[in-house]
């Protein structure tokens, strides 16, 4: 008898933690030409997270940077998954929003293969639950539409009129100590068959060092697990070092040049002769990777 086919996950979203969510939006449309965004505050009287209860607020801003949704988000009080990243590490790169047909089954599946549920709950329009990971805690946010009424933002996301912007994002890299056991719970949780280990050369500010790195399509994003040599001053040791959490940044393409002059030009991986930037903007210290468009 065959095992039950894994329910169809779909990422299309990426959430960073910002100081000031209208500031951020600000930032983006400036300097990376994202938009348009809906922008929300969200307060609840009583809201429930693990063993505390009480009134929440949070502001909220969705957009488009290309196929992909940007969420910024900051919570003013009270507790639930945001806030746990919030008040530990401050600014950068939360989670991914992964839309599912079923939360239930989306869940139970990820449970199969090691995940945690770190909280479910439901907004008009949307039903969703943050999961622990084995790269991170709250690292997923699985969303399933309920066709009530329209999620926040979902007027954004269907437009067709966009521009195309400065910045298009098209994936994430995920910092891990063990990328075996990574690949174990990645490759099963979006159907990769066919992803290989590679033993690679990562060019940071002049020095070289040999990282492993596995890559794999997820929805709208690729993924890029890393396994960086302990202690390295290379970006993503220094990730794992301050925090438990791997997303390190959400990746992408400038149009023209690299926005800004925050920016570690000096960043390549040589056997792909693929040049990139670590961008650093509201949503956090090197949370953007950029390479250049190819003309």
């Amino acid at each position: 008898m065959h095992a039950p086919k894994p329910p169809k996950l779909h990422p299309a979203q990426v959430c960073f933690v910002v100081d000031d969510v209208a500031t951020a939006v600000d930032e983006c449309v400036a300097r990376f030409g994202w938009g348009s965004f809906h922008q929300f505050s969200a307060p609840v009287s009583e809201a429930r997270y693990r063993d505390w209860s009480g009134p929440k607020r949070t502001d909220v801003a969705l957009g488009m940077a290309g196929a992909v949704q940007v969420e910024m988000i900051h919570v003013h009080e009270g507790h639930d998954t945001v806030e746990a990243y919030q008040s530990r590490y401050g600014v950068g790169f939360q989670h991914l929003g992964i839309h599912c047909r079923d939360r239930e089954a989306a869940l139970h599946a990820l449970e199969s293969l090691g995940a945690k549920c770190d909280d479910v709950n439901q907004y008009p329009g949307i039903r969703f639950a943050f999961v622990d990971t084995p790269t991170g805690p709250g690292m997923f946010e699985l969303l399933q539409a309920t066709g009530d009424t329209p999620p926040p933002g979902d007027d954004v996301a269907r437009s067709m009129e966009r521009p195309t912007p400065a910045v298009t994002l098209d994936g994430a890299t995920i910092a891990t100590d063990d990328i075996d056991a990574a690949l174990a719970f990645y490759a099963p949780a979006f159907g990769w068959s066919d992803i290989a280990v590679e033993t690679c050369t990562l060019r940071f500010s002049g020095h070289e060092s040999r990282v492993r790195r596995a890559r794999g399509q997820a929805g709208l994003l690729s993924l890029e697990l890393v396994e960086p040599t302990p202690g390295s001053h290379y970006p993503y040791a220094r990730h794992l070092a301050r925090r438990d959490h791997g997303l390190v940044h959400a990746g992408g393409v400038a149009a023209r040049a690299f926005p800004g002059e925050d920016t570690a030009l000096d960043c390549e991986w040589l056997e792909d002769g693929d040049p990139f930037a670590l961008v650093s903007w509201a949503g956090g210290l090197g949370s953007l990777q950029l390479r250049r468009a190819v003309r």
